[in-house]
């Protein structure tokens, strides 16, 4: 018979006890919790370097698209800048229409419009189309300034836009295109309403 007071052999946990499997399956959490750390971290890592990788390729794209409106903008002021350089390198070429008398209605009375008109340009070829066409631009003036409401032109508002009507008037007569090779300018010399 055995005796009771000797030590006890330990059981190896076996399937069927309960408690015991309930131990192994902490341990085997234990083991996964600190792979699983593991794990995390190098997430944590890749996720943090695939961040960085796609704010500096946003970067270079966004860069590279700044750079392209930079480019054309700067194209645009080169382009301007040239220009400029070409006006100051011309000189200004008058050419005199003359004086110019219109008769404008007002108040059932009849007013005058008295101007002396120049034109001012920088291509030769145009403002020598343009002495060479006087007669038809003398012709147009008239027929403009003879349609103005007399109270406008007395205003220097009015005048101005009357400036600038008879600027289109000479460029239309002349078939040149506004933003192309053009009369400058209308200046004028004398005006005098009555």
């Amino acid at each position: 018979m055995a005796d009771d007071t000797s030590p006890k052999k330990k059981k190896k946990p076996s399937k069927q006890d309960g408690s015991n499997d309930a131990a192994s399956d902490r341990d085997a959490d234990q083991l996964e919790e600190g792979g699983g750390g593991k794990r995390k971290l190098f997430l944590l890592i890749g996720i943090a370097v695939l961040m960085l990788a796609l704010g500096a390729g946003a970067g270079y794209f966004a860069g590279g698209m700044r750079s392209d409106d930079t480019a054309a903008t700067d194209g645009v002021e080169e382009e301007e800048a040239r220009e400029e350089k070409k006006r100051e390198k011309r000189h200004n070429i008058y050419v005199t229409v003359g004086k110019l008398l219109a008769a404008v209605e007002h108040n059932g009375g009849t007013r005058y419009i008295q101007a002396e008109v120049d034109l001012v340009g920088y291509e030769k070829e145009i403002m020598d189309d343009a002495q060479h066409n006087v007669p038809a631009l003398r012709n147009r003036l008239l027929l403009l300034f003879s349609s103005q409401d007399f109270d406008e032109v007395r205003t220097i508002a009015g005048r101005e836009r009357l400036r600038l009507q008879s600027l289109k008037a000479v460029n239309d007569v002349l078939e040149l295109d506004p933003k192309g090779d053009r009369v400058e300018d209308v200046y004028f010399t004398a005006f005098v309403i009555q």
